[in-house]
């Protein structure tokens, strides 16, 4: 029992350290990266290994949407894979922050502005967005921060948007850590998609779904939406399974992955 224990916890270590590109067709008319929860604290996937997939890919825009570090002690890690990320790719990396990345903030203090600053100040190409949009071409972006400490009305927020971008004629994008905020629109609320991770596509994926129904507060995911392509309420959204991990550094039929909008 303990040695196939062993040979458990050994096999879906090597799968956390596996990642790949998943291709998903949204109509946006703009290539975009998707990463998420990319945990520098404890990730098993090599930066060379993500940034290659990346290049591979030939982004327009790249979207990262949120749990990038949850230490201030790892952040260097942070900065030197943004550093190398934006050297290689020129384009628009727009970044949400998480849950994991708020829990530096409430639990040392450090004030969330300077730390969006800090992250803006790595390269030009860099955009944080706390509640705020970034314009690209015909496309809109429009990045909220995490449902579990965002104090804004995101709803009110996101209709103004969608509005704008009506008027403009341009596609309409919601970047957001976790999906649960769908939750918080109203029916008229209508992107042309919503990217989010957080979950991490189930990361040990049990059967009947335990992790979620028993372990983990979020309702999406109890609902058993917790990857891949979705229309919840009428809004389409892709969840992507991100590319590091939480709590143990093991994954269990799901792979971590760059995911290619177009």
């Amino acid at each position: 029992m303990i040695t196939m224990t062993i040979i458990a916890c050994i096999l879906m270590y090597i799968q956390a350290k596996k990642i790949i590109i998943k291709k998903v067709e949204a109509d946006i008319g703009v290539k975009i990266i998707l990463l998420s929860d990319l945990h520098f604290n404890t990730v098993l996937v090599k930066h060379d290994k993500i940034l290659r997939a990346v290049e591979q890919s030939q982004p327009e825009v790249i979207a990262i949407t949120g749990d990038l570090c949850n230490s201030l002690k790892k952040f260097y890690r942070v900065e030197d894979f943004l550093k190398k990320l934006s050297e290689q790719n020129q384009c628009p990396i727009l970044v949400t922050l998480g849950n994991h990345d708020n829990e530096i903030f409430e639990k040392t203090g450090y004030n969330k502005a300077d730390y969006i600053a800090k992250i803006e100040k790595f390269a030009k190409n860099i955009h944080v967005l706390e509640n705020e949009k970034y314009v690209y071409n015909d496309v809109m972006f429009c990045g909220l921060g995490d449902v579990k400490s965002n104090k804004e009305d995101c709803n009110g927020i996101t209709l103004k948007w969608q509005e704008e971008a009506r008027e403009s004629g341009r596609k309409f994008v919601v970047l957001t850590h976790n999906p649960d905020m769908v939750l918080n629109f109203s029916e008229e609320v209508k992107p042309n998609i919503m990217l989010s991770g957080h979950t991490h596509g189930g990361q040990m994926k049990m059967p009947f779904n335990i992790e979620f129904a028993l372990l983990k507060k979020d309702v999406l995911p109890k609902r058993k939406i917790y990857y891949g392509e979705h229309i919840y309420n009428g809004k389409k959204m892709y969840i992507t399974s991100g590319i590091g991990c939480s709590a143990l550094p093991f994954r269990l039929f799901s792979t971590a992955e760059v995911a290619v909008i177009k």
